[in-house]
C-alpha cells in the first residue's frame, strides 16, 4: 500500500502549483485530486508531471460527472489515474427513501460502465449520511449492492459514524481500492474540530491495516479537512503510517 496524499487536505495553501510544491517538498509522490482545480486538462497534466507525482486516485463531483464526463475520462488519460471517485452528495441531492437510494446506485452503477470501456475504476466515497440506517439497509449498502461500484471508507467518518467500523471494512473487504486515512477524536465536538492527524485520534490503526491487507487496497490518502498546519499533517501522516506498514511488515 502506497502513503499518498488527498490534496482536498491542502486546498488553503494557494494554487494548484503550490499545492503540489508543499506535497512534494513532504517526501509524497502519489496524490489524489478534487475535479479540474481551475486549469484546462492539459495545464493540470503538465503541473503533476513537472513535480514527479503520480496521480493515483481523483474526485469529481455529481454534477462533473453529468457535465463534463467526456473532460473527466479525458483528464485521466492524460494523467494516467486508473481510479475516479464519487466524493459527496450535496444535502439538496440526497433521497430520503430507500427508493431514491436506489435509483442514485443505479446512476453510479452507469457511470462505472462507461468508466470502465477506459479501464477507469469508479469509486464512492463515505461520509456519515450514508452510514445512516439498519445494517445492510444504510444507503452505502444500497450503493455497494451494485457489484460495479468499489468503495473508498473514509476513516474519520467512519469513526465518528458506527459503533465498529473494522467490521464494516471487513465485510466490503474485497470492495476497497484505497482509503481515506483520516483520524477522529469524537469528543471534541460534532463539527470539524473532531479531526486529528493519523495516529492522533480514536482510530485503530492496526486493526483497520489488518483488513485492509486483505484488500485491494493500494492508497493510503492522507487526510485531515481543516488542519492548522499542513506540512505538519503530512509529514505525521507519512512518518505514522510508515511505521504501522513497517511494524505490520516484521
Amino acid at each position: 500500500m502506497r502513503i499518498s496524499a488527498q490534496l482536498y487536505t491542502v486546498r488553503q495553501v494557494g494554487d494548484f502549483t503550490s499545492q503540489l510544491d508543499l506535497v512534494r517538498a513532504c517526501g509524497i509522490t502519489d496524490i489524489e485530486t478534487t475535479g479540474f482545480h481551475d486549469l484546462p486538462p492539459e495545464n493540470m497534466a503538465q503541473q503533476v508531471e513537472s513535480f514527479g507525482l503520480n496521480v493515483r486516485s481523483a474526485h469529481f463531483d455529481w454534477e462533473e460527472y453529468e457535465d463534463r464526463f467526456d473532460d473527466i475520462v479525458y483528464l485521466l488519460s492524460l494523467l494516467k489515474c486508473p481510479v475516479a471517485v464519487m466524493p459527496w452528495l450535496t444535502p439538496e441531492a440526497r433521497p430520503d427513501t430507500t427508493e431514491g437510494w436506489t435509483d442514485v446506485s443505479g446512476r453510479l452503477a452507469g457511470w462505472a460502465a462507461q468508466l470502465a470501456d477506459h479501464d477507469i475504476c469508479f469509486t464512492y466515497h463515505n461520509h456519515d449520511f450514508d452510514l445512516e440506517g439498519h445494517p445492510g439497509e444504510t444507503p452505502l449498502d444500497l450503493i455497494l449492492a451494485q457489484d460495479a461500484l468499489h468503495w473508498q471508507p473514509d476513516i474519520g467518518w467512519l469513526a465518528v459514524s458506527v459503533p465498529n467500523p473494522t467490521d464494516l471494512l471487513q465485510r466490503y473487504s474485497g470492495r476497497i481500492v484505497s482509503i481515506h486515512a483520516k483520524d477522529a477524536d469524537p469528543s471534541a465536538g460534532h463539527g470539524d474540530e473532531r479531526w486529528r492527524n493519523p495516529g492522533q485520534g480514536v482510530v485503530d490503526w492496526p486493526r483497520v491495516l489488518s483488513v485492509l491487507e486483505n484488500s485491494p487496497c493500494a492508497d493510503l490518502f492522507i487526510e485531515h479537512d481543516e488542519t492548522q498546519n499542513h506540512s505538519e499533517t503530512l509529514l505525521t501522516g507519512r512518518g505514522f503510517l510508515t511505521e504501522q506498514l513497517l511494524a505490520r511488515a516484521w
